[in-house]
């Protein structure tokens, strides 16, 4: 069964490559891009190095939905996106992974890992100099742990 089938009838069609830095997470969707013909996407090239200060998070989702669009593959994968850790971005990455999922199916590498005995999903941001702790009882999507 491919991914995309895996996804089918879900609210929010997001499978998440979680793992730390040198797991091979962007190996794994490099792969399946040469496999199904799918780019990846580089959204640090597509918003430009910074976010302007004087925009805000509905520039950043508007931007991205303008340019999706026109995407005519049914799968978004994506693997840079450090643009969207920017200070002047406040945009939750797992929040707007989320909302692209429900039109798309969306392939997406995330840094961090999952505490299987909290239960929680962690974001682990360097450039923020913090971690993002999401309850996993709470989300709707599917994963791969990379170690």
């Amino acid at each position: 069964m491919s991914i995309k089938d895996s996804l089918k009838g879900q609210k929010h069609k997001l499978l998440l490559l979680i793992g730390k830095p040198g797991s091979g997470k962007s190996k794994y969707l490099l792969n399946y891009s040469k496999e199904n013909g799918i780019p990846v996407l580089d959204f640090d090239t597509i918003l430009g190095q910074t976010i302007p200060k004087d925009k805000d998070i509905n520039y950043v989702y508007n931007f991205v939905r303008g340019f999706l669009e026109s995407y005519s593959p049914e799968e978004i994968l994506i693997d840079k996106k450090a643009i969207l850790y920017d200070k002047n971005s406040k945009i939750d990455l797992l929040d707007f992974l989320l909302e692209l999922s429900t039109k798309k199916v969306v392939i997406s590498t995330w840094n961090g890992y999952i505490d299987h005995n909290k239960n929680q999903l962690v974001h682990v941001c360097d450039k923020l100099q913090t971690d993002f702790v999401y309850d996993l009882n709470k989300i709707d999507f599917k994963y791969i742990e990379l170690k």
